[in-house]
């Protein structure tokens, strides 16, 4: 397994080949030890073993030490190829985005530039189909102010066609109201003078009648009163 090397921020490069050999090498020691349990071993075969036990830790400790070492310094190589790889990065990137931000400050001003150009010329364009728009507007309302002064010079004339025409059939139908009136208040007169001359005369008789009656009676009275006068006394 990797481990970590004191003050590195890296971990260990692990050694296959290193750890097969010790692997194999602990898998024959435990044979050894079985086989010299399985065969009763001795006292000097245990102490024999023992060192070549010890011996093979001190070789492997000092495996692992050498190893250690070299993980060590091909770490620090590496950090320092990892660090001057940055710092190249990071001058090739300040220079990249120096670079990069000039050309868009360029693409950016042209862009600004051909903006103007547009806008200008979309505003010329714009003012003079305005001012186009505004000639053809002015041009239908004059010509439709012609038309509808035409019609209303020639509606007036229609206007005062009729209403002379009218004017006229008043007249003619006022004079001809009055004639009517005028003859039949004439008719009315002649049958109102017939009608009190036929009532003067009516009266005249009856008062005629009257006066014969109230004669008649006078007579009589007078025949009266001189008989009472000349044969009563």
């Amino acid at each position: 397994m990797p481990a970590n090397i004191e003050g590195s921020k890296f971990e260990n490069i692990p050694s296959r080949t290193y750890d097969e050999r010790v692997e194999a090498r602990l898998g024959v020691l435990e044979k050894d030890v079985a086989v010299m349990q399985n065969n009763f071993a001795t006292k000097d075969d245990l102490q024999a073993l023992r060192a070549e036990m010890h011996e093979g830790f001190e070789r492997i400790t000092a495996a692992f030490y050498g190893h250690r070492q070299e993980v060590k310094a091909e770490i620090d190589k590496l950090r320092e190829e990892v660090l001057t790889a940055l710092s190249n990065q990071r001058i090739d990137f300040n220079a990249a985005l120096a670079k990069l931000h000039e050309e868009f400050s360029v693409a950016l001003a042209n862009q600004r530039d051909d903006f103007h150009v547009a806008l200008a010329q979309q505003r010329d364009e714009f003012r003079g189909a305005l001012a186009h728009q505004r000639d053809e507007f002015r041009g239908a309302l004059a010509h439709q102010r012609d038309e509808f002064r035409g019609a209303l010079a020639h509606q007036r004339e229609e206007f005062h066609a009729a209403l002379a025409q009218q004017r006229e059939e008043f007249h003619a139908a006022l004079a001809q109201q009055r004639e009517e009136f005028r003859t039949a208040l004439t008719q009315q007169r002649e049958e109102f003078h017939a009608a009190l001359a036929s009532h003067s005369i009516n009266l005249y008789k009856g008062f005629a009648n009257q006066a014969w009656k109230f004669y008649g009676l006078a007579s009589l009275l007078a025949a009266g009163v001189y008989y009472i006068a000349r044969y009563v006394h």
